[in-house]
């Protein structure tokens, strides 16, 4: 087939499931046509039990299931739909992680770049560390510095905490979970780019690839449906267990940021605002080379470094790890405690599941577990056919 006429079918076949994935879905009722059995049987067990969130599973690019459940907001009475805006937390890190490859596609900077290139005023102990070890956790940079997510911490104070700060190891030896270290990412992308980080990220990624709802300030969240979070009340826990009961946390428009986003505490490394429809364009567009070229998508997939748990890897913004008889899964989480967001893509099989919930604490694991198990129990049962 000639190179423009399958571009044009690739092109036609991804407008037709990102129109599926916009048709509206009800939180009860589901097309038994389309959804596999067990699935019906997972939905059917979420709508009982009062689950809220919203659920994408989707092969090879047709919808398995697409379904909004309970409520976005109580105290407004507002229930989740499809089109509703979740905080997808460390699934932010795979946009920084992207956008450090555009950089280097555009000839700005390399992986083996170190920060004394970007922060003359980093220290000894830091100076050495390079874009490739911020990438895949191994800097030494700790986890978190001193506040929380949404602490007024500026730029500059984040800079001046950074480098005073001591590391957990040195650079280089050993694989340490930082969200710091992808808030400095974001750092070298202002600086090397000359933009804020979410304008780079804007331009060079969400733009090309169609998304409109994803970001901190630049989409327009005022006419758009926005999920509030809750948490288990202070004296919810009684013999050992949860009675269920929730406390409003709110909204992350509702908290402390910045004129550009949140603060530096978060910015970069979580917080990202998106849609379910937003995140599987966003897959979509990496599976195309849309927005990286393959030589840089497949760095982003690439087991670079083992994590203390077996058989896991992380690569730039991902975790991949092998799915048994599945091939190889590529996936991250996302969660403050109170929203939760898994997104996870079965490369074999061309199966991607996204998973949100505005309630930690009541539906997480255990639905976005039991949610695999009916994924895979189908699909075991399709190969079987």
């Amino acid at each position: 087939m000639p190179h423009k006429i399958l571009k044009h079918c690739v092109a036609y076949m991804l407008i037709c499931s990102i129109a599926l994935l916009l048709s509206p879905a009800s939180s009860t009722e589901i097309t038994e046509e389309i959804v596999p059995t067990g699935l019906q049987r997972w939905h059917q067990q979420a709508v009982t039990d009062g689950f809220d969130g919203q659920v994408l599973v989707m092969q090879a690019g047709k919808p398995l299931l697409l379904q909004a459940y309970g409520m976005a907001d109580y105290e407004a009475n507002n229930a989740f739909t499809i089109e509703t805006v979740f905080d997808i937390g460390s699934l932010t890190k795979q946009f920084t992680a992207a956008a450090i490859l555009k950089l280097q596609e555009q000839g700005k900077l390399q992986l083996d770049d170190t920060l004394g290139r970007f922060f003359p005023e980093a220290g000894d102990d830091k100076k050495t560390i390079t874009l490739h070890q911020l990438l895949t956790h191994t800097s030494g940079i700790v986890n978190n510095l001193s506040g929380g997510d949404y602490s007024k911490v500026s730029r500059n104070t984040f800079i001046k905490r950074l480098f005073r700060s001591q590391l957990d190891a040195p650079p280089g030896s050993a694989f340490s979970y930082s969200n710091a270290g992808y808030a400095v990412l974001g750092l070298v992308i202002e600086r090397t780019s000359g933009q804020g980080y979410e304008q780079y990220v804007h331009q060079y990624l969400l733009e090309p690839a169609g998304i409109t709802y994803t970001g901190y300030r630049i989409p327009n969240w005022k006419n758009l449906p926005l999920a509030a979070g809750y948490e288990l009340k202070p004296d919810s826990w009684w013999g050992g267990k949860a009675d269920g009961s929730s406390l409003r946390w709110g909204t992350p428009l509702e908290k402390s940021w910045d004129k550009d986003g949140p603060w530096w505490n978060l910015h970069a490394n979580g917080g990202f605002l998106s849609t379910i429809s937003d995140l599987s364009r966003w897959q979509q567009a990496l599976q195309t080379e849309t927005v990286l070229s393959k030589a840089s998508t497949r760095l982003l997939f690439t087991p670079h470094i083992a994590t203390p748990r077996a058989g896991n890897f992380y690569g730039y913004g991902w975790i991949i790890e092998p799915a048994g008889q599945y091939g190889k899964v590529v996936r991250h989480g996302g969660s403050n405690g109170i929203f939760t967001a898994d997104m996870r893509y079965y490369t074999d099989e061309q199966l991607l599941i996204i998973f949100m919930t505005n309630n930690d604490s009541r539906f997480f694991p255990d639905y976005r577990d039991s949610l695999i198990d009916a994924v895979m129990q189908n699909r075991s049962a399709t190969n079987a056919d």
